[in-house]
């Protein structure tokens, strides 16, 4: 899509006198004196984008002249002059696109391979998943610049590459090229501050995907409030899970932001029966629990120091049982587990071959709706027939609904995660008893490869673009500073609370409110009026300005 424009050429009549360049408005009867920036501006107006405007003139002209042209010819235009207001925009809809038979086209990109090291191999490997049945939906571009050095032969598959040659006097930013031509942006990244600059571009929708991280969840939440800082009514944030954006709404978080679109899954077919994989794992661990204990697995989404205390309380809690983890931060560092505890984790696709066939060992699979928990995972633990025991603060799951039961529990977000050990095994152990509603339950878990594949999960993030833009921004060479001060939340790490009324005035620099507010009143304010005005909102009586959310450390007494 063309960038949105603001602003339609009037009827109008340009000519010169005495070297000088006038533009007349035969609507309204005003003469303009114009600039060489700006008469050249007012020829390209009505068929080119601005963006096109700019990429053409830059050869001639400073880029700054360029912009202060744009700025001044729009200045006009709200004033009366040459340009009218367009009510709406006049940019590409899905209407336009799907008339025409053709795909909308995303910006993707791809410096979220910056963070390959830092997420795990899973997690990786989704997103390319993603991207690669994406393409069966949208077309997908991504960029390089000749300035980060040769160009590399990037074979993407039906993923095109636009080059960018970068001169040494080119200032422009990557956001900068999302604004030609492009139907939405989609953002992959998780940590990325470089990405907060797509937020900028005017009448481009952003759909932004976050994965639940299992080891930075305290990262994550202050990369989510600042995400939510800077949307748009035209952006969204796609999260996994329907857990998290409970969380999010807990956190403050407009639930109209939030899209939950899960991830697919691709489940490989069984090998033989339970039986026969049960005696399979139990070789590969050279462990005969697998075949003599019932099996249940335990699908990890705690902050590994958490999670190692957890796993071994449960285990000891139920000697009787043996018990499979899928973690793959612990799995790397495990040591002195209980006896009837194997951990695995995929780090690389020998790994994740064998992975179904442990997951065919399952009597039942246990998991803790939390952040980190890797729903995709939990999926293809129960696609062979697995019932689930979820550990929730929300209720029951609505990806799990009718394949399980839930298990009030509570955690907090420094980690801390509290189940009532006695009432979660008295649950585990009634439904590895046979009963018509394990029966059911199994059942319910085998349709979830039916539910959850990756034709609807690209589906899913391909319909949040056919909204079209719905908001109108002025064209920027992302001038305006990345982090403007502004009135947020913010979340600090060593207490796990939320500070509802925080200033940010730059990355990482935060103030109270009302130090702030007096900072800003003190502009046109004396001291004395300044004080009356925190007096007036502080006098008995009246409801406090801020609130601390409290991460909820203290845990309920549970049995154990």
């Amino acid at each position: 899509m063309v960038s949105q424009r603001c602003y339609r050429l009037k009827r109008h009549y340009k000519f010169e006198e005495d070297d000088r360049k006038y533009v007349a408005d035969l609507e309204t009867g005003d003469i303009v004196e114009v600039n060489a920036v700006e008469w050249e501006i007012l020829l390209r107006y009505e068929s080119q984008t601005l963006y096109q405007i700019v990429e053409e003139l830059k050869q001639k002209y400073k880029v700054s002249s360029i912009f202060d042209g744009i700025d001044r010819l729009e200045h006009l235009g709200r004033q009366g002059s040459l340009l009218s207001p367009i009510i709406g925009g006049v940019g590409e809809t899905a209407a336009d696109w799907k008339g025409a038979g053709r795909h909308p086209k995303l910006l993707v990109p791809f410096n979220f391979t910056q963070e390959k090291l830092v997420l795990d191999y899973v997690a990786n490997l989704k997103r390319y998943q993603l991207l690669t049945h994406l393409t069966k939906y949208v077309e997908l571009e991504t960029l390089t610049f000749s300035k980060d050095g040769p160009e590399e032969s990037m074979d993407l598959g039906e993923i095109g590459v636009r080059h960018i040659e970068v001169l040494d006097d080119n200032t422009f930013s990557p956001a900068w090229y999302a604004g030609d031509g492009y139907t939405g942006i989609l953002l992959l990244s998780q940590f990325l501050l470089d990405d907060l600059f797509f937020y900028q571009v005017p009448d481009v929708p952003i759909v932004h995907c976050i994965d639940g991280f299992q080891g930075l969840q305290g990262r994550m939440l202050e990369t989510l409030l600042t995400l939510n800082a800077f949307q748009d009514t035209k952006d969204t944030l796609v999260v996994k899970s329907s857990w998290m954006k409970a969380w999010l709404g807990e956190l403050g978080i407009p639930g109209e932001k939030v899209s939950t679109v899960p991830d697919g899954i691709e489940v490989a077919e069984p090998l033989g029966d339970k039986v026969l994989a049960k005696r399979h794992t139990a070789a590969i661990f050279d462990n005969p629990m697998f075949v003599k204990q019932p099996v249940i697995g335990l699908i990890s989404g705690f902050e590994p120091n958490r999670g190692a205390a957890w796993i071994s309380e449960f285990a000891r809690s139920n000697p009787h049982l043996a018990v499979f983890v899928y973690d793959a931060m612990l799995a790397r560092h495990a040591r002195q587990l209980p006896e009837n505890v194997v951990i695995f984790g995929v780090d690389n696709e020998e790994s994740r071959t064998i992975l179904p066939l442990f997951f065919q060992t399952l009597d039942l699979v246990c998991f803790p709706a939390v952040p980190g928990t890797p729903l995709s995972v939990v999926f293809e633990a129960m696609a062979y027939g697995a019932a689930c025991v979820v550990m929730t603060k929300y209720g029951m799951p609505a990806e799990v609904a009718g394949a399980g039961v839930a298990v009030e529990s509570e955690w907090d977000n420094l980690g801390n995660f509290r189940a009532p050990m006695r009432h979660l095994s008295e649950t585990i152990n009634g439904l590895l008893a046979p009963c018509s509603a394990r029966a059911a339950f199994e059942d319910a878990a085998k349709d979830i490869t039916q539910r959850f594949t990756w034709e609807k999960t690209a589906q899913g993030i391909a319909r949040l673009f056919e909204s079209g833009p719905r908001g109108r921004k002025s064209l920027s060479r992302t001038t305006k500073p990345l982090f403007p001060s502004i009135f947020c939340r913010r979340y600090d790490p060593g207490t796990g609370t939320i500070d509802t009324c925080a200033y940010q005035h730059g990355p990482g620099r935060y103030e109270h409110f009302e130090t702030a507010l007096a900072e800003v009143l003190s502009e046109y304010h004396t001291p004395a009026e300044i004080d009356s005005v925190f007096k007036h909102f502080q006098r008995a009586g009246s409801a406090p300005m801020c609130d601390m959310i409290s991460a909820g450390n203290g845990f309920p007494s549970c049995g154990a």
